[in-house]
């Protein structure tokens, strides 16, 4: 395939985004990049949204929207290498928006729309990350002195000193190590179901829903937007344009 176009070089260009633009990954980056931005902390309320829905409802709904995500991530790499074809490459979200939308009103609208997400994953990373680190502690020294405030505080510095990485490519190790380890929780957690279930002393299982219908219209919905949002991610122009060739899903 051909190599994209070099970034400008002029004395006018954004000397941060010309560093970005040298693009330096291989598939394989954009495979742990995409995987380890998916896979969140939303992972973990997928129980709750078959149980809201049920087993045959949960699965038709998820596989549907992993179609469509992927069908939405597939349509904004091909513009995402049209407008690079014609001299724009676009590393942010917000860039390519205004390039497609137009440059007014809509290229503030999103940079409102990503503060607010951004923010609020964000201030749940850091609160679940530093909730995980002190069950981790209290198991290990139940009578430790550390309370939850301090490993907050931990997990934001380390959260800090990742933000000054100049590049997603400069994450590729870091976010390999999470692959392998979302690999290992996963395995871990279905081993662990498969063993309970086969268990002697395994509690009564219960796949019916809510007794009332207006509490299993309103899990019901709660399910579907747990479900909308399992697979997406705001970084899929950061990921595109830290590849040394033209990448399509």
């Amino acid at each position: 395939m051909a190599s994209p176009p070099a970034p400008r070089r002029d004395a006018d260009a954004d000397a941060g985004a010309a560093f970005v633009l040298e693009s330096k990954g291989e598939w394989w980056h954009a495979g742990f990049h995409l995987t380890t931005a998916i896979v969140g902390p939303t992972i973990l309320t997928l129980p709750y949204a078959f149980r809201g829905l049920g087993w045959g409802l949960g699965c038709l709904c998820l596989t549907a929207m992993g179609v469509v995500t992927f069908y939405s991530y597939s349509l904004m790499s091909q513009v995402l290498e049209q407008c690079e074809k014609e001299g724009r490459r676009h590393i942010r979200f917000r860039e390519l928006a205004a390039d497609v939308l137009g440059s007014g009103w809509m290229f503030y609208f999103v940079i409102f729309i990503q503060t607010a997400i951004n923010t609020g994953i964000g201030i749940g990373a850091i609160l679940l990350a530093g909730e995980c680190l002190q069950i981790v502690y209290s198991n290990l020294s139940p009578n430790g002195s550390l309370k939850l405030y301090h490993f907050i505080a931990m997990v934001t510095v380390v959260m800090i000193v990742l933000s000054q990485l100049p590049t997603f490519h400069s994450l590729r190790h870091i976010n390999l190590g999470s692959l392998f380890l979302s690999l290992g929780y996963t395995f871990l957690v279905v081993g662990a179901c498969v063993n309970a279930g086969l268990s002697k002393n395994a509690p009564p299982r219960d796949y019916s829903l809510e007794s009332s219908e207006s509490a299993r219209i309103f899990s019901a919905f709660t399910s579907i937007s747990i479900i909308a949002a399992i697979f997406g991610n705001g970084i899929l122009p950061e990921i595109q344009v830290n590849l040394n060739f033209c990448f399509i899903f």
